[in-house]
């Protein structure tokens, strides 16, 4: 299993500081981080922890251009370089670019350099006795792609590493933390009935995750045929191979399928959650999304994106840019009173995590049984609710679904952000 460790007491940073000092850095570790913006975050907390084992400087990790998610920014577009390099004095030497005289012996061309593939999930010592001779006789190396390339069970002076990166040294930079405190604020102003307090939803509705979770929802035979389109587009044969099986009404049952808008507004409701709720919705661009937004904002008429938020002006800078797009999502959701996570992945482990180290080692968090939810919605179509929105024959239903809600969580008082459990 990949099990996730806490982060450690510091007195493991003096592991790391002797064995510094006693043998000095053995040479440069270049990796090439790939995916979206999380993705890259996990590979950058695992390029620390191995520089950390190998006794290596960090070169400033690359981003690979992704075709899923077509954004060309650097490490500086989306991170304060300076801050990550002072954090990490101490711990792991960071610099922003290799020597002019060690670059010079490869030509200027990085490509150039030693170039290892390393196996997904590699415990800490496969980089001791595979990449370490290397790196001692060459003085440098590249390891690409760098993506869950580091083992979850490492060594405590290692975990400390990638917790000091992901809490600490990692911070946006100046253009994404304005704007994004601007969203927060406006966000607080617009909660004034709920004493400036908002619940932020990551809601994973996107057509390439409808289509790669293989669930099917209200649109019959035309639906099946877009999304089979779009998965032979997107991932070329991967899904019609002899021993891939899926059945998109097993998916469902195992809760393996991404909530729909209106699952996630009949769930909140049947909390508590009422329609002076202010809600931010975290989310890339969803699939038919006026169609399926539509129910969601009849339940909850003061909900807010950072479209919404701010304006066309405020935006263009991003604009094409999705993971900076994706930074402002990650810090509104990170100060919510209330974060919903509807799927799961990066974003929601690397938030949850995020949460509980800035609140003390607690926060409030939904994070919903999916399996449960079917069971308790099984017996009626998505197409039926959303026709029956308009009718108040469906605030039966809401009574129902929060009676199990609540017996559920254990609430009871009229309160629903004051008597989250904290998890």
């Amino acid at each position: 299993m990949k099990v996730h460790k806490p982060c450690p007491v510091p007195t493991a940073r003096r592991h790391l500081s002797s064995v510094e000092v006693s043998s000095g850095p053995t040479g440069y570790l270049i990796v090439e981080a790939n995916g979206g913006l999380n993705q890259q975050r996990s590979a950058i907390c695992n390029a620390v922890a191995v520089a950390g084992i190998l006794n290596a400087v960090l070169v400033i990790p690359s981003f690979d251009y992704n075709s899923v998610w077509k954004d060309p920014s650097e490490f500086r577009d989306i991170y304060d370089e300076d801050h990550f390099i002072a954090t990490l004095e101490g711990y792991v030497k960071v610099v922003k670019e290799l020597p002019n005289e060690l670059i010079s012996r490869y030509d200027h061309n990085i490509t150039n350099i030693p170039h290892l593939r390393v196996e997904a999930w590699a415990p800490a010592k496969h980089y001791l006795g595979k990449v370490y001779p290397v790196l001692q006789e060459q003085g440098v190396v590249r390891i690409a792609p760098f993506a869950n390339r580091l083992a979850m069970d490492v060594p405590s002076h290692i975990q400390l590493l990638r917790c000091i990166t992901n809490y600490k040294a990692l911070r946006f930079s100046s253009p994404i933390s304005t704007l994004a405190q601007k969203l927060q604020n406006r966000m607080i102003e617009r909660s004034s009935m709920t004493g400036g307090k908002y619940v932020s939803v990551h809601l994973r509705f996107e057509e390439d995750m409808v289509a790669f979770s293989c669930c099917l929802y209200d649109g019959g035979d035309a639906e099946k045929f877009e999304m089979d389109s779009f998965r032979e587009k997107g991932w070329k044969g991967k899904f019609k191979k002899k021993d891939f099986d899926f059945v998109a009404g097993r998916n469902r049952i195992d809760g393996k399928c991404p909530l729909t808008p209106l699952e996630v507004g009949m769930m909140l409701r049947g909390m508590g959650f009422d329609n002076n709720t202010s809600i931010y919705l975290a989310s890339g661009k969803l699939y038919k999304a006026e169609q399926n937004l539509a129910p969601l904002l009849k339940m909850f008429p003061l909900l807010y994106t950072k479209e919404s938020l701010a304006t066309s002006d405020e935006l263009a800078p991003f604009q094409g840019y999705s993971s900076r797009l994706a930074a402002l999502d990650y810090t509104v959701c990170l100060f919510s009173e209330v974060f919903v996570t509807t799927q799961g992945g990066n974003f929601p482990h690397f938030l949850m995590g995020h949460r509980r180290f800035l609140y003390n080692g607690h926060a409030k968090t939904i994070k919903p049984d999916k399996r449960m939810l079917v069971s308790l919605l099984e017996n009626m179509t998505i197409r039926y609710f959303f026709n029956q929105l308009r009718h108040s024959s469906l605030l039966i239903y809401f009574v129902l679904l929060g009676t199990a809600m609540l017996r559920v969580l254990d609430l009871h008082s009229a309160s629903i952000f004051d008597n989250l459990p904290m998890t």
